[in-house]
């Protein structure tokens, strides 16, 4: 049941993985050793948390990037695709959307690391429509197509100068 398990994960059949995890569960708690059903359950964990993920968002998949990608892969790749589909620039406002969640979530490594683990938005903190980014972020986000907060946004005007040192055009990272 173990070996059929990890060939559906490998083969993203993530429904009938997690059901032989369980059931190689069930059958280990029974027949093996302690050792051998803490690590089914740690595989069935990983599993269900895989099953979870697939049915939200795949922010790596939104940022064009592998689940082991480091720091500056996610800011090359964030970099990229707003370029593309910012909405000043001919882009489709949603993709830009949820390019911006992808990278508020991947770039911060506590929130990487839960969402990796299959938890919830709404398990740490809530993500909102906008992957919890604070003005702040937008008004980083606004500068690097050459201006600042757009007015309603809270904070300065389009040509606001910003602590990173940014200013006009210019990337915070």
């Amino acid at each position: 049941m173990r070996t059929r398990a990890r060939i559906h994960l490998h083969l993203e059949n993530l429904d009938g993985s997690v059901a032989d995890f369980k059931a190689a569960l069930e059958r280990a708690k029974f027949e093996d050793s302690i050792a051998e059903v803490r690590s089914l359950q740690g595989e069935l964990k990983k599993a269900e948390a895989a099953l979870k993920r697939s049915k939200t968002k795949d922010y790596y998949k939104i940022l064009g990037v592998s689940r082991e990608c480091t720091e500056t892969e996610i800011k090359k790749a964030y970099r990229k695709e707003s370029l593309i589909h910012h909405p000043d620039k001919g882009g489709d406002e949603e993709k830009f959307k949820l390019v911006a969640e992808a990278f508020a979530v991947l770039s911060d490594p506590q929130r990487r690391q839960r969402y990796d683990m299959g938890e919830d938005d709404s398990e740490y903190g809530g993500m909102g429509g906008m992957g919890g980014m604070d003005t702040r972020d937008f008004s980083d986000l606004f500068s690097q197509f050459g201006g600042g907060m757009p007015p309603g946004f809270g904070g300065g005007g389009f040509h606001t100068f910003h602590s990173h040192g940014g200013g006009r055009g210019g990337f915070p990272f």
